[in-house]
């Protein structure tokens, strides 16, 4: 997007499911080198808006953040960051009412509508069966065997949620979301898992000088993959206990059903 001839902001598009605090470490960089103000990391689903030029840390320079499997109603608001008209303006911001373009291209609220209510449910992509609080379980409560299918999805303190496929993606989100919400604290890292072997750290090696077997990204630090469904609950209580600022496992939910 072009304002006055120059980029406004600029779109990085990455492949659903990568983590999107690394795809931003180094390109808000690049931004704020060659003056653009904004920039929007994306795996199609969610969508990271950044203000380069804050002074700020880079997890204070987030302005808004948002997942379009989420409530349609917050997630329109939110995307209005993303108008061409906004951007432009050099005002962008989360929406709380519609805006529209004035005469004098600046923006206005329209008549205030009713306040629409928090929902109870952050909606999902999964249609096969309807959203309940009945078919949510405190991650604290889950104890896999072998052989236990993975539940279909993880809620986080703040009511977003994610999509899992397998049991190792929970430490994987849960350290993804406490990254990109500045609730992880690296003095905590690394996190051991045993006598010899890591559950997260900075770099993909445990204290032998080994390689993790099966590294798995999260944020700006890696899960060790290779490990049972049962290890990976526990080990992302452990995480969350040990390195999760302000929040607390019992805050963390699953979705069985």
């Amino acid at each position: 997007m072009l304002n006055g001839g120059k980029p406004a902001i600029v779109i990085e598009a990455k492949k659903l499911g990568t983590p999107l605090y690394s795809a931003a470490e180094q390109s808000v960089t690049y931004c704020v080198n060659d003056g653009i103000r904004y920039f929007v990391a994306t795996d199609g689903r969610k969508w990271d808006v950044y203000e380069t030029h804050r002074p700020v840390p880079l997890a204070e320079k987030k302005i808004v953040s948002f997942d379009i499997t989420d409530s349609p109603a917050d997630v329109c608001l939110d995307a209005l960051v993303l108008w061409r008209r906004s951007v432009q303006s050099g005002v962008v911001r989360k929406a709380r009412t519609p805006v529209v373009e004035s005469q004098h291209e600046s923006l206005v609220a329209v008549n205030q509508p009713e306040p629409v209510p928090e929902p109870v449910e952050t909606m999902s992509t999964d249609t096969t069966a309807p959203v309940n609080e009945s078919s949510w379980q405190p991650l604290t409560q889950i104890k896999p065997v072998k052989r236990d299918k993975a539940p279909p999805q993880i809620r986080f303190p703040d009511g977003s949620i994610a999509q899992i496929k397998s049991w190792v993606d929970i430490p994987v989100e849960i350290v993804s979301w406490l990254d990109q919400e500045s609730r992880l604290d690296e003095t905590a890292v690394p996190i051991e898992g045993d006598s010899t072997r890591y559950i997260l750290s900075g770099n993909p090696v445990h204290k032998t000088g080994r390689d993790f077997w099966n590294p798995k990204q999260a944020g700006r630090f890696y899960i060790e993959g290779d490990h049972s469904g049962a290890s990976h609950v526990r080990g992302a209580l452990k995480i969350i206990k040990q390195a999760g600022k302000g929040v607390k496992a019992e805050q963390f939910s699953v979705r069985l059903s």
